[in-house]
């Protein structure tokens, strides 16, 4: 078993490596400095992209009775309260309604997605991104069919702004997500202000009032939707529009977005010279971003070559139950294994470790190090259980990296690994390599290997002198890797020289 396919945890637990970056990616998402760009994205159907908003040049702001949230879709009920002497003004449902239908009846709301970056060394640095929600594509943008539009935002809020105008009251800004349940916290409606200056009049009032708690906060089951909103209240009781000809600045296409759409797409943006398009295809549970140059890839169609049969005769349950006793006797055999090469890998731990700190010397350089069984050639490396071949019980090992700086142009590696094999021996790796990007391609060169094998009595021993070949087999190599880079002798003297 290859003992790269294995981590351990801090409780001494086995991980295999995929949860282990499934567990750290999620870290690093969650942990990451944010950056809120000034993007805005909208998720929409082709017919309402193409037909609509951008040959029209405007987004259409939509009755908050349309929303789909329960807290918007359906009624509120505030506070009343009254003087003394109005207690006998009749109250209740009726005017709870008439309050809620002047609302609905007069806000608009235009649902915008907001767009957060995280460093690019991030694993997925578009891990929030506006573009790459998966529910929003599936829910508004056509199950991927659609298209997503980039505006920027400032230009945006300009527009609407100005198309709100002195009579209307408009706000913006990005939903805030709640856990509770509980209605919104307002101030409350009085009996007699509705009596003096009328439902219709008091309801905008409220709202104007009330807008952070009535407009921006979404129950965090929709928190994935990233909302940045823009709401309007005016006397129209119709749609309202925002002009976007000046905001707009890209067209993301879903992954799923139609061939014989695009020349109605490339009709549309004649109006926006300045835009960028981009499509999305979709790998392994992300969604990736490439320059639309003209056309849309199609899908890879399903292969209709037929599998050949297994080798092991069976049905497919006493088959399944060969590949689980095999995989359970491999890892009882790890356990063994791993015990057996614990001494000897340590010391390959330990002096790779002790190169890291030598090589730190070296000029314009970053020098790591990292668990991997890299020193072992690809024709030797350990099968899966149950696969027929040489039999490896435990793999493991340690690499040392040095990457040129300030551009990772030349890559010099150091590596150590230990194979465990039957009746207890044990097989020792050693290599040294080298990596430079030449403007015709990449030049990769193995200047130095060792390979040995021990029995378990002798392996830390073997272990030792194995580390100390590997560093004279680094000594060695040094001057043509520093020449290659630019920073040491020629080849041969033996002598690398700094700068």
């Amino acid at each position: 078993m290859n003992g790269d396919d294995e981590l351990s945890n801090e409780s001494g637990a086995i991980v295999h490596p995929a949860s282990a970056f499934e567990t750290y990616s999620e870290y690093e998402v969650s942990t990451a400095p944010r950056t809120i760009t000034g993007h805005l994205f909208h998720y929409t159907n082709t017919t309402a992209a193409l037909s609509h908003i951008l040959t029209e040049g405007r987004l259409r702001l939509s009755p908050y009775k349309s929303t789909n949230d329960l807290w918007e879709s359906q009624p509120h009920y505030p506070m009343l309260s009254s003087h003394h002497d109005q207690k006998d003004l009749d109250a209740g449902f009726p005017l709870w309604d008439e309050i809620d239908r002047q609302l609905r009846l007069h806000t608009k709301v235009g649902c915008l997605t907001r767009d957060v970056a995280l460093p690019p060394s991030a694993f997925n640095p578009d891990a929030l991104r506006g573009w790459p929600h998966l529910s929003l594509w599936t829910h508004y943008g056509a199950g991927h069919m659609g298209v997503c539009l980039r505006f920027d935002r400032d230009k945006l809020v300009k527009s609407f702004l100005e198309h709100a105008g002195p009579a209307a009251s408009a706000f913006h800004g990005p939903v805030q997500y709640m856990s509770s349940q509980d209605s919104p916290a307002t101030r409350g409606i009085d009996i007699g202000q509705v009596s003096e200056f009328g439902a219709d009049a008091v309801a905008l009032a409220y709202a104007e009032a009330n807008k952070e708690s009535l407009f921006f906060r979404k129950h965090i089951d929709w928190d994935s939707e990233a909302e940045y909103r823009l709401i309007l209240l005016n006397q129209s009781t119709d749609y309202d529009y925002v002009d976007i000809r000046a905001a707009l600045t890209g067209v993301v296409l879903g992954s799923a977005f139609p061939q014989d759409h695009v020349q109605d797409l490339l009709k549309a943006l004649e109006p926006y010279p300045d835009v960028t398009v981009e499509y999305l295809q979709f790998l392994n549970r992300r969604l990736h971003r490439f320059p639309f140059e003209g056309f849309v890839p199609q899908p890879r169609p399903a292969s209709t070559q037929v599998w050949p049969p297994p080798r092991r005769e069976g049905s497919l349950a006493e088959r399944l139950l060969a590949l689980r006793d095999a995989d359970a006797e491999a890892e009882a055999r790890r356990v063994a294994a791993a015990s057996l090469a614990r001494v000897p890998a340590a010391v390959l731990e330990e002096g790779v470790e002790g190169l890291v700190s030598r090589l730190n010397s070296w000029p314009e350089t970053e020098v790591r190090s990292y668990p991997h069984s890299t020193a072992v050639p690809g024709s030797m490396r350990a099968r899966r259980p149950g696969v027929p071949g040489e039999v490896i019980h435990y793999e493991s090992g340690f690499m040392c990296v040095v990457e040129t700086l300030p551009q990772q142009s030349h890559t010099f590696v150091a590596a150590v690994a230990i194979q465990v094999l039957d009746d207890e021996r044990l097989r020792l790796h050693g290599v040294v390599s080298t990596e430079h990007t030449l403007s015709d391609g990449h030049k990769n060169e193995e200047v130095w290997r060792s390979q040995r094998e021990t029995s378990a009595v002798n392996a830390e021993a073997e272990a030792a002198v194995l580390m100390g070949d590997l560093t004279r087999a680094v000594q060695d190599a040094r001057a043509a890797f520093d020449h290659a880079r630019g920073t040491g002798s020629t080849p041969g003297s033996g002598v690398p020289q700094e700068r």
